[in-house]
């Protein structure tokens, strides 16, 4: 064993080991996806797996709507509701303040509809007939059956795009290098 007499460099060689070790561990082990697959009959399996079901933030905002608490929002709901939401504002929201109201409405300023969904002549502020049309648009886009109701199931969204796998640009998809067997220690690459 090498001996060094300076301290520094001994802890700073233990760190730099210590990171490769725990690196190449990490490395080197299998993804951490869930159980092995069946090795059983493959045709009673299914073909894929889905990713699950998801809320679309606006449907929050409809959720709240529901006055008479039968869980289905009417269009006559939506039209008080909107009504409502648009007194609470007391003024055109500007981006800054529209983008306090999508935080505590839609959970993120992020999420659709953004304030650029709303202004829809760019002025820079949102309009009573703006915001009005914005959920109304929303509205009839989730009613798939069209009778002017918006049930739970119609504003979810399903996914199925098959775990384990990421869309990346330029529509590939799957596991690259980073794959079991490939280069990469068992990671999708980026």
């Amino acid at each position: 064993m090498i001996f060094f007499a300076n301290k520094s460099i001994r802890t700073g060689l233990l760190a730099i080991a210590a990171s490769s070790l725990t690196l190449s561990a990490c490395a080197t082990k299998d993804d951490r996806r869930g159980p092995p697959p069946d090795r059983g009959d493959r045709a009673e399996r299914p073909a894929k797996r889905t990713s699950g079901t998801f809320l679309q933030p606006i449907a929050v905002v409809f959720t709240s709507m529901d006055t008479n608490g039968d869980k289905v929002i009417s269009r006559s709901e939506m039209l008080t509701g909107t009504s409502a939401e648009w007194s609470a504002f007391g003024r055109k929201p500007s981006a800054a303040y529209f983008a306090e109201w999508s935080l505590k409405n839609l959970g993120s300023t992020d999420a659709m509809p953004t304030f650029l969904s709303f202004d829809r002549n760019f002025n820079g502020v949102v309009s009573e007939t703006e915001f009005s049309e914005q959920f109304t648009i929303a509205f009839e886009r989730m009613d798939k059956n069209g009778d002017g109701q918006l049930e739970r199931s119609e504003m979810l969204i399903s996914f199925d795009a098959p775990q384990g796998q990421h869309s990346r640009q330029g529509g590939e998809q799957g596991r690259g290098k980073g794959g079991r067997g490939g280069n990469g220690g068992g990671r999708p690459p980026r």
